[in-house]
């Protein structure tokens, strides 16, 4: 069997003495900011995983042979076909297939795997980083695969080992950065709370109730309007679902899949390009870079930090579908009038 789910592997329970990451941080740092409990990567070693649970580093193990740990599908699967996310060479010597992998130690470098065991490593231009989710050098203040999320499971929240008291959404094995709409992040919990987990352990003033901390908690709502779907007025993507607004103003909260935002014109889910919205414009995506509304897209949020940056003067505008930076004003509704 070429992959398994590690789930069915009895876990090492023993004192664990771990050695230096060179990531910088070690599987304990990284299972301290989950709330939740199952399999992580190791930032020192891709053949080797960890087991969260309770916010401690309980148990960890090693691939068979041949098999590196795939952090995205919790398995074990070949190496020649699965990228090692600790090491671009490692990932060349044994890949069987032609394909570009991202530097773990520098940002501004790239390498890519003729197939055959060999590799060559390539800097981007002065001031710009390799964005390995889409295979290019961008225009950025930081480097896009640098984030613990590289190690995580999909599509959880964690708080920010770099900021106390606010969240990565770990998406693709990239980290969307992200603050609570009211209060701060508790990591213990995996909720916003109005106390400051920083300074008070207190978790008892929790202020959301689901497992998305970005999201307002389900509150009562106008349903009498005739609207089935209502904005909720505080996400780019979430909305109220009023089930029969004759009989009742008790709107049910719901949120759009993954990528896309809630037009409150047409009451449908649709790509983040098309829409104004002025909320926090990269949760619900996997987008790195995201464009700050009301500004033609000329200045952006970088979606791991929540940084704003602008473009190159030679690129002024974002492209926020391909994520470049483009000299021509891009024509999407999120631009802004098209210029004449």
């Amino acid at each position: 069997m070429l992959a398994f789910h590690l789930k069915a592997t009895v876990l090492a329970t023993a004192c664990l003495m771990l050695a230096s990451q060179s990531a910088g941080y070690t599987m304990q740092d990284m299972c301290a900011q989950w709330s939740g409990s199952g399999y992580i990567g190791n930032p020192a070693d891709c053949n080797s995983w960890g087991y969260c649970k309770g916010q401690q580093l309980i148990g960890y193990g090693t691939c068979d042979k041949g098999l590196v740990y795939d952090s995205q599908t919790q398995t074990c699967r070949p190496e020649s076909t699965t990228t090692c996310s600790t090491s671009a060479q490692k990932t060349c010597s044994a890949l069987k297939t032609p394909g570009f992998v991202a530097d773990p130690n520098d940002c501004t470098k790239y390498t890519y795997c003729f197939g055959d065991g060999t590799a060559k490593t390539v800097s981007c231009p002065a001031g710009q980083t390799y964005a390995a989710n889409n295979n290019t050098c961008v225009w950025g203040p930081t480097c896009p695969q640098n984030s613990i999320c590289r190690f995580m499971p999909n599509n959880i929240f964690i708080g920010d080992p770099n900021n106390c008291g606010q969240y990565l959404h770990c998406v693709n094995g990239y980290g969307v950065w992200g603050q609570c709409t009211t209060g701060t992040f508790n990591a213990a919990t995996g909720y916003c709370q109005k106390a400051n987990p920083c300074s008070d352990d207190d978790t008892s003033n929790n202020i959301n109730n689901n497992n998305n901390p970005d999201l307002p908690a389900p509150t009562t709502q106008n349903c009498t309007t005739g609207d089935t779907f209502i904005a909720d007025g505080k996400t780019c993507y979430g909305y109220y679902f009023c089930k029969d607004p004759a009989t009742s103003n008790i709107g049910v909260w719901g949120s759009c899949p993954l990528g896309l935002e809630f037009d409150p014109d047409e009451k449908i889910c649709v790509s983040p390009a098309s829409l104004e919205c002025t909320y926090n414009r990269c949760a619900n995506t996997n987008l790195t870079y995201a464009v700050v509304a009301n500004t033609n897209c000329t200045e952006y949020t970088y979606c791991p930090t929540g940084g704003r940056s602008y473009c190159n003067p030679e690129y002024p505008y974002l492209d926020e579908i391909s994520g470049q930076c483009v000299p021509t004003k891009p024509t999407y509704p999120v631009c802004g009038p098209v210029e004449t």
